[in-house]
């Protein structure tokens, strides 16, 4: 799942640091301007050194130095990835790669606990859901009032940064427009539109269509999932989430994942009614730089 997310919403910059990778994108989102470790350095030592290439770096962009450290998707690891539980077959997991996962969170743990000792805070605790291809449901309509493109249109681009009253970008923020649709238009991409009354963009969302290297199969990534501030609580969320899975069983792909923070308490309650499950977690750790 971390390596899907990574594909699924690339950053602007990416960086290796000791096989980490180290993400900017002009302070846009968390998530591209992070750190992902799928391996972790033997010694505190080499920990200790990774870390502060990563802050210097932040620091020559003017970015606080945020690390995304996973956990399992319950409390212990051999209760969220037990042998045979669904949460293991989601993310493929055989009996070594079970083995390899304990000691991937292990790893995660103690560059949490150094980055606590340097005086780090934990912020926007998030939940990874997932769904199989047999669970996307056949029957889900495709609501007339929806629209797909394969590129990222300036109305689109608008209508979301925009979509809570008074923020986004400035009118004349071209930069931050700029960094929006390099960072939204990135990978293979699809954009679904919910057109209101007027046809007007009421929602949208982006689907990230990921086939990591070595692999035959393709899963898709669900990101910015919105609807308008005016057009919340009319059920627009989920016939952006039918046309969805309306295009995802024809496109076959193998599965599908999304992220959502655990604040986010209505935005999971939708997801889950959907039929997706919660199969890992993370969390920031971040300073002020």
């Amino acid at each position: 799942m971390q390596r899907l997310t990574l594909l699924g919403w690339p950053a602007i910059e990416s960086q290796e640091v000791d096989g980490w990778s180290v993400r900017f994108s002009s302070g846009i989102t968390r998530r591209a301007n992070s750190v992902v470790s799928a391996t972790m350095p033997t010694s505190v030592a080499q920990i200790e050194a990774a870390v502060d290439v990563v802050e210097r770096r932040s620091a020559e962009r003017w970015l606080a130095p945020t690390f995304q450290l996973w956990l399992p998707a319950s409390g212990s690891w051999l209760e969220g990835y037990s042998e045979g539980s669904a949460q293991g077959s989601a993310a493929g997991l055989t009996a070594t790669a079970h083995l390899e996962s304990e000691a991937f969170f292990e790893g995660q743990q103690r560059l949490g606990d150094l980055l606590e000792r340097r005086g780090y805070e934990a912020v926007a605790p998030t939940d990874v859901l997932w769904m199989d291809r047999e669970d996307l449901p056949a029957d889900a309509e495709w609501d007339r009032r929806i629209l797909v493109n394969e590129t990222l249109s300036d109305e689109w681009l608008e209508a979301y940064v925009s979509r809570d009253a008074g923020s986004g970008p400035s009118g004349d923020d071209s930069a931050s427009r700029m960094v929006h649709r390099r960072l939204l238009g990135g990978g293979r991409s699809r954009f679904y539109s919910c057109l209101d009354e007027d046809g007007n963009i009421a929602g949208g969302a982006k689907v990230s269509l990921v086939t990591p290297e070595g692999s035959s199969t393709t899963c898709a990534g669900i990101y910015a999932l919105w609807v308008r501030e005016d057009r919340r609580g009319r059920g627009l969320s989920a016939l952006l989430l039918d046309a969805i899975f309306n295009h995802l069983v024809r496109l076959d792909v193998s599965g599908c994942w999304l992220q959502v923070e655990e604040r986010s308490t209505r935005a999971r309650a939708v997801y889950q009614a959907a039929g997706f499950s919660t199969v890992a977690r993370y969390r920031y750790l971040t300073r002020a730089h």
